[in-house]
């Protein structure tokens, strides 16, 4: 969670950036793009001893395919933190059963070993350590060692203790929120507290980006001269895992959880807490799963998240305005927000903390304009018509005019590269990441010209892990061949800055710069193309299966 605060000739404006479910930096997790957070240095949980569980063959057992199934608790329960529960699990194998394995968050707290019986159940013992959502989950082995069968199950632990304590500033937080917002609680919302520890302990338990993943995803981002090809972006993952949360909202499982190393919240908190509850209101009114349709691109996504952040965001300010803080809380908050220092002595890319900032200091703008409009009723009609590009995020006057993207498909290039090539991601850029890839050469005022009357587009990065040789192409389409004609005269300046100026290769139908291979724009009409690729006769290939 990302905390700027400002004072303006005595009045307070405090601006909070936080999270409604970013707590991996996994690429599936918006339309298949890369969606970063910045999160500490993994904490691995200690290993918990393996009670005994208690077996007995059923009693007749089942023919068939090996099965496993947790049949108690219920999915979904809410269990009460520090109270023993038993977890019931029934399997069955033709060849036998041999082990059943139980984990909670990936800890192990369960298993059974040495069985021979064809259909048993197993009552497991356990009292949950930690608040929050816990998946459960049970493995079936054979003889030989194999997992032959596995099911899942997800439990709410809550603390009792803690709940009852906060339950008095929750409730006055979701009055107060919900008068504002003009938005009722249509079923109770259920939050938790998790320190610190806990948080890290539980997201490196559920983490799931592998090194395979975070190489690819380098290799995406490097063919936007974002990062480097032999940039570690696996480590520092894994070292800042949860550092950016100070609270969550996941509508996948409608859980709501604070952070916070104290028995009761503080002002920061309640003044999180006010964040998160207004996603939770999203989530029972609107559609906030969209956040993470997968049917939508990154910037589709990228443009919803933004109205999501951006209302939360806007409230927090309006939290303030309204007197629900006093001085002292707003001074509390300030201090406890200014002891936090970014850590030092790493290379962190630019492209992973502004694609993070984008949605809370964009949306929030975004947001802005059309409560200013016509108020919280602007922002309900916004939802019943999402934005659908972050060029509407940046340009209100585009999302109120109806301006939709225009779509670009791009053929696959997999038999036009020849053997070796594998496409590692293909989506729509948008405006916003193009404004950060041209910013990296360009200043603000060329990337403006450049990037507006962006009419929308389409990328795609494939790799040959053999000859180490990457080709990158995207193609946009812009509102007028005025706007076409900027971009190409920055996008020249960009190329130029970058390489050095020197070496540039005219072709009939663009030009080539030398850069890892060579970089090459081409341009005709409405389009331009650019285009990496390891030489000049494969760029031209590329550009030739894309023009007008």
């Amino acid at each position: 969670m990302i905390m700027i605060i400002q004072k303006d000739a005595g009045k307070r404006a405090i601006r909070c950036a936080g999270a409604i479910v970013l707590l991996v930096f996994i690429l599936s997790a918006c339309g298949g793009q890369p969606l970063p957070t910045l999160a500490p240095e993994a904490v691995v949980a200690s290993p918990t001893p393996l009670p005994t569980a208690t077996v007995a063959p059923t009693a007749t057992p089942t023919p068939g395919p090996a099965v496993v199934a947790i049949t108690a608790p219920e999915e979904g329960a809410l269990v009460d933190m520090g109270a023993p529960l038993t977890l019931v699990v029934e399997a069955s194998a033709p060849s036998g059963v041999r082990t059943i394995t139980l984990t909670s968050n990936g800890q192990n707290i369960g298993q059974a070993r040495g069985m021979d019986e064809s259909s048993v159940r197993v009552e497991q013992a356990w009292t949950p350590s930690y608040a929050g959502t816990h998946h459960v989950v049970a493995t079936l082995g054979d003889r030989e060692g194999n997992v032959i069968s596995s099911a899942a199950l997800r439990l709410r632990v809550v603390d009792q203790e803690m709940m009852a304590a906060n339950a008095p500033l929750w409730a006055k937080v979701e009055g107060n929120v919900t008068a504002m917002r003009g938005l009722a609680a249509q079923e109770p919302v259920v939050p938790s507290i998790l320190s610190r520890t806990e948080l890290r302990q539980r997201l490196q338990a559920e983490a799931v980006y592998t090194e395979e993943q975070a190489r690819r995803d380098v290799l995406v981002y490097s063919a936007f001269d974002f990062m480097r090809r032999d940039f570690n972006l696996y480590d520092l993952q894994r070292r800042y895992l949860g550092e950016s949360l100070a609270g969550f909202y996941d509508p996948a499982t409608k859980e709501f959880v604070v952070i916070s190393d104290a028995e009761q919240m503080n002002a920061l908190e309640e003044w999180v807490y006010a964040h998160e509850f207004m996603h939770a209101l999203q989530d029972q009114h609107f559609d906030l799963a969209l956040i993470t349709d997968t049917t939508l691109s990154y910037d589709g996504n990228m443009a919803i998240r933004a109205l999501a952040e951006g209302e939360a965001e806007l409230l927090q300010e309006q939290y303030i305005d309204q007197g629900y803080l006093t001085d002292d809380q707003l001074v509390e908050i300030f201090n406890l927000t200014s002891r936090r220092r970014p850590s030092g002595g790493i290379e962190f890319p630019r492209i992973l903390s502004t694609s993070f900032i984008f949605p809370y200091e964009q949306g929030v703008e975004f947001v802005r304009a059309l409560h200013s409009r016509a108020g919280w009723n602007g922002l309900n009609a916004a939802w019943g018509n999402p934005p659908r590009s972050t060029e509407q995020i940046l340009h209100v006057d585009r999302y109120l005019a109806g301006d939709q993207p225009d779509i670009v498909s791009l053929a696959p290039l997999t038999d036009t590269l020849g053997a070796g090539y594998e496409l590692l991601e293909t989506d729509v850029f948008g405006e916003f990441l193009l404004r950060e890839y041209l910013g990296q050469q360009l200043d603000e005022e060329d990337v403006d010209a450049a990037a507006t009357g962006w009419g929308g587009d389409a990328f795609a990065v494939y790799w040959n892990e053999e000859a180490q040789a990457q080709v990158m192409v995207l193609r946009i389409l812009w509102d007028s061949g005025a706007d076409a004609s900027q971009f190409a005269s920055a996008f020249t300046r960009y190329a130029e800055r970058l390489t050095g100026g020197a070496g540039r290769i005219d072709t009939p139908d663009g030009a080539c710069w030398p850069d890892q291979g060579v970089l090459c724009l081409y341009a005709g009409g409405l389009q331009t193309t650019v285009v990496r690729a390891p030489d000049v006769s494969t760029a031209q290939v590329v550009a030739v299966s894309f023009k007008p």
